[in-house]
């Protein structure tokens, strides 16, 4: 994917209906660092104006999760090798609240003209 943007974003959500259990995110786990436990992005990075690669600053991330209880997300920067800059996120859902749908996001206010993804 190639393009220009001022932000980018990640996240999941799960649907339900009103009263009922909130299903899973991903396979029951919160994020916990083993990225065989939630669902996660791996190899993230952005390429700025001259083409170069580079990982986000954590004070340009922004994180939203509206149940805690239920789901999270953890940004866990650059984790080298095959894995780059990575994130993960999921949780095993159950009694959320009365909401129709639960969401979690988490963006990066960007300064740059392409995104690529591998």
């Amino acid at each position: 994917m190639v393009g220009s943007a001022d932000k980018v974003g990640f996240g999941g959500r799960t649907l339900t209906h009103r009263g009922s259990l909130s299903p899973v995110m991903g396979s029951r786990h919160f994020p916990d660092k083993n990225l065989f436990h939630a669902i996660f992005y791996r190899l993230i990075f952005i390429k700025n104006a001259s083409k170069t690669n580079y990982g986000h600053e954590t004070y340009r991330i922004e994180k939203y999760v509206d149940k805690r209880k239920c789901f999270d997300l953890s940004y866990y920067g650059n984790l080298h090798r095959d894995y780059g800059y990575a994130l993960q996120y999921g949780g095993p859902g159950g009694n959320c609240g009365d909401w129709l749908v639960h969401f979690l996001s988490w963006t990066i206010k960007l300064n740059v003209i392409v995104i690529m993804f591998r």
